[in-house]
């Protein structure tokens, strides 16, 4: 059974988020800060609060976070129901997983702190 999202209020997802990220240091490496996410993106959690994601207005999709394992690829397939046609990521397992809903890397850039990984950003072609 699909994982159900929920539209909800960006205060709502931003509690959500910051409570993932004090838990889950994965989350927090893999996350923009709370206070970084776009007042005007439209933003969607599951019901026991413990999963969700953003999506812009140009259809990038944001701030993908799950305490659940196995969640992953029900998000995914939810934010781009919701219009999610772009993300970036960090280098890593992350361009792999995604490619596997048909993104494709569109850019690389080097990150801005030496040693980390590169920025991945990635697209669904249409």
């Amino acid at each position: 059974m699909a994982t159900a999202v929920f539209p909800a209020h960006r205060a709502i997802y931003l509690g959500a988020l910051r409570q993932a990220r004090r838990i889950s240091e994965r989350i927090a490496d893999a996350t923009s800060a709370p206070e970084e996410m776009p007042h005007e993106a439209r933003y969607f959690i599951t019901d026991d609060f413990r999963s969700g994601f953003g999506v812009t207005h140009d259809g990038t999709f944001i701030g993908l976070f799950s305490l659940v394992k196995g969640r992953g690829g029900d998000l995914v397939e939810a934010a781009i129901t919701q219009g999610g046609r772009k993300l970036d990521c960090f280098d890593g397992f992350l361009p792999d997983y995604y490619r596997q809903f048909g993104f494709v890397e569109t850019e690389r850039v080097a990150n801005w702190t030496a040693g980390e990984p590169d920025v991945v950003f990635m697209a669904i072609p249409f």
